[in-house]
């Protein structure tokens, strides 16, 4: 115990430096950033979340993209002129080249040092326990969930790191168990493919298995790994129709499980990768359930309100979901909507406007209900009244009332009502 407790000191200690050296070159990745593009962090500082919420990857490519600017400038400088810019060019470049590599580099640092914190303090608490005769090696290899967001495989653990962490007795003696297809499916789903929604994994988890919705294997499974801190659940503030549907996220452990297994990290949980970018928990659990409504229909999702879209005249619009169909390839902006009469009218006209601007005459609208869908349908038609929209609109929209009771359009397609221009 005192030589674990000093790995774990020292690996708090490593983890506390990383963190120290990460904040610096992500602030001196700033620093260089407001002498080139100054303009554009003034704007990411108006935005939800502010600097904070700004990626180092973003950050790099705008302030290589201004650099080349200043290169490829023609100002037809004197000699003295030219030579100074390009020596001053030559500088930024090999700047935000190290301080990228540097921040990359701490980022790996930091996050290998808690997850050896994390193993090394189940070790400890599983000091006692004996080790079962082998590692059951027998895991779901074909994770086929219900219709969930792509995901890009997340980048694997370093060999160095892999090889140096055995897989401890807690593990072991978890995948001896009785329970354990069952559970490192769910571990193995959740950390593949990002599904945060309690229903939705049940779903995939009975489907998987041929299972009552209700069976009690499938709930005993994913109680277990609740219970033993696997999985971490959340409560929603509101949401779909009856009781609000709980929230899932892998836990520490969970995660080390995950890595375990597959020699990867997982991918962050998908209700927690959008929440930032909507206003309620609410609207973030219907968009998750649009999204796969509509990949079950052949559409691949590229954004759920993470992306946003610049007009010609400057103004910002960010569509709650960005698709594109795998049947003709028609890329569709798509508004997913729970209630009207929130907020501004004139910044609610101002949004159908935008939209319609932003999808070049075409709107795809979800709403929540069929007496939602048909307010709603009102506030676009007076909101596109102006300037002929309206005239040259195509209006697709839907509701869960009719997903639920399976209606079609004539045309075969989800979008039960058609306006067209």
């Amino acid at each position: 115990m005192q030589v674990l407790n000093g790995l774990i000191d020292a690996q708090t200690k490593l983890r506390d430096a990383a963190e120290k050296r990460w904040s610096f070159a992500r602030e001196a990745l700033f620093n260089l950033a407001r002498l080139v593009a100054a303009d554009w962090l003034e704007e990411r500082l108006q935005q939800k979340g502010g600097l904070e919420v700004v990626r180092i990857e973003e950050l790099s490519q705008v302030v290589f993209e201004r650099v080349s600017t200043l290169h490829s400038a023609h100002i037809h400088p004197n000699a003295e002129q030219v030579h100074n810019v390009l020596a001053r060019i030559d500088a930024l470049h090999q700047e935000v080249e190290k301080f990228t590599l540097l921040a990359n580099g701490y980022k790996g640092e930091l996050d290998n040092a808690n997850l050896e914190i994390t193993r090394l303090k189940i070790q400890a608490d599983d000091k006692k326990s004996k080790p079962a005769v082998k590692v059951i090696d027998a895991v779901v290899r074909n994770v086929t969930p219900t219709p969930s967001r792509d995901v890009i495989p997340p980048e694997p653990v370093d060999p160095e790191f892999q090889a140096s962490s055995p897989a401890p007795a807690w593990f072991q003696k978890w995948a001896a168990s009785e329970g354990f297809e069952k559970q490192s499916f769910v571990i193995r789903l959740m950390g593949d493919t990002g599904l945060s929604v309690r229903p939705e994994i049940m779903k995939a988890l009975t489907t998987k298995y041929d299972a009552a919705r209700t069976s009690g294997a499938c709930v005993r499974a994913f109680n277990y790994l609740v219970d033993n801190l696997f999985i971490i659940t959340g409560e929603t503030d509101g949401g779909l129709p009856g009781h609000p549907p709980q929230t899932v996220r892998l836990g520490p452990l969970g995660e080390t499980a995950y890595q375990l297994m597959t020699g990867k990290r997982s991918v962050k949980a998908t209700f927690d990768e959008i929440r930032s970018a909507h206003g309620t928990d609410a609207h973030t659990l219907l968009i998750l359930k649009v999204g796969s409504i509509l990949e079950a229909e052949d559409y691949e999702i590229f954004s759920m309100g993470e992306m946003e879209f610049t007009l010609p005249d400057g103004r910002i619009t960010s569509p709650d979901i960005l698709a594109k169909s795998k049947r003709n390839g028609k890329e569709i902006h798509v508004e997913v909507e729970r209630n009207t009469g929130k907020g501004d009218p004139a910044a609610r006209e101002r949004k159908w406007q935008s939209a319609f601007d932003a999808g070049q005459g075409f709107l795809y609208v979800f709403c929540e209900s069929e007496k939602i869908q048909k307010n709603i349908s009102q506030e676009i038609n007076h909101a596109l009244a102006s300037e002929a929209r309206l005239e040259r609109a195509n209006i697709f929209m839907n509701n869960l009332d009719s997903i639920a009771a399976n209606q079609r359009h004539p045309d075969g397609s989800i979008w039960v009502s058609q306006k067209r221009s």
